[in-house]
């Protein structure tokens, strides 16, 4: 983080498993409360494990103010992000079978975080973090077998 920092660049922090918040979840909320994190990543009970809210809406409610770019996946339920006042959504990408969900975050992430950085909207930025999960979990390992940025070309044009 120190280095990002000190490079003027923005960090970007998933939390992983809600075995590692339990853990280290008082060092979590106290990076996010310094301002040391710019875009947080959680799955929804992750996001119930750092905030205490079981009820999703809450959980987004007590986290958002305290990032700038709040990214909560909710598996089959799609996706959320909120950044600067704006609130997206969008749904899980359609497949015929989730396989193994190993991965599917990192894939996620790596989605949304290709749409960021080229300044895309948070709609599209999920969007892409969808498609690029649903691909991993459509098979076995954490690897994607699909040329990602020809299927995200096909899906969005």
């Amino acid at each position: 983080i120190e280095a990002a920092r000190a490079a003027g660049r923005k960090v970007a922090f998933t939390l992983s498993e809600v075995f590692v918040i339990d853990r280290h979840g008082d060092d979590f909320r106290a990076l996010i409360e310094d301002g040391l994190i710019d875009i947080l990543f959680a799955n929804h009970t992750e996001l119930a494990a750092l905030t205490g809210e079981d009820d999703f809406e809450a959980g987004l409610a007590a986290l958002a103010p305290k990032v700038p770019t709040l990214v909560v996946t909710r598996s089959a339920d799609g996706a959320v992000a909120m950044a600067n006042g704006e609130r997206a959504e969008v749904a899980a990408e359609p497949i015929d079978e989730v396989v193994d969900t190993t991965g599917a975050g990192d894939l996620f992430a790596a989605g949304f975080l290709f749409g960021h950085v080229r300044e895309e909207s948070l709609e599209l930025s999920l969007r892409r973090g969808a498609i690029a999960a649903a691909e991993i979990i459509s098979h076995y390992g954490a690897r994607p077998e699909a040329d990602l940025k020809a299927l995200m070309a096909a899906k969005l044009g």
